[in-house]
């Protein structure tokens, strides 16, 4: 409890944790996730992990933001643990939030990413 308090009151703890997902390990990044989606579990931690995840795009130079962790994603397929943390950290980002229509927003970006056909391909939608 006393750690985590301290990386929720150090301002750019949460965006390092992010970027600790350029990493060569899959463990690590499943960690990295699951820590992040603790985060956004807390009030004002959905906040905080969007705002991370806007560093990391304008540090990564992606185009959109989740684009790194949307590639990741299909291309750890050989690290179940890896796999089971993003869908779980996509589910809290995503369905953490209270207004509708922010959620529809949320949900969008991850279909822009091609998640939604991601899953068709691997046969996991829906079930």
């Amino acid at each position: 409890q006393y750690g985590f308090n301290l990386v929720m009151s150090h301002p750019h703890a949460v965006n390092e944790i992010a970027l600790s997902l350029n990493n060569k390990n899959p463990r690590m990044k499943a960690l990295v996730l699951e820590l992040l989606a603790a985060v956004c579990l807390v009030r004002g931690g959905h906040e905080i992990i969007l705002a991370a995840f806007d560093n990391f795009k304008e540090v990564c130079k992606e185009k959109h933001r989740f684009e790194r962790l949307m590639e990741y994603f299909r291309n750890e397929d050989s690290s179940i643990d890896f796999m089971v943390a993003c869908m779980q950290f996509i589910n809290i980002v995503v369905h953490s939030v209270e207004d509708m229509n922010f959620r529809v927003h949320l949900q969008y970006e991850f279909t822009k990413l091609g998640l939604e056909e991601f899953l068709q391909v691997q046969g996991v939608e829906g079930q």
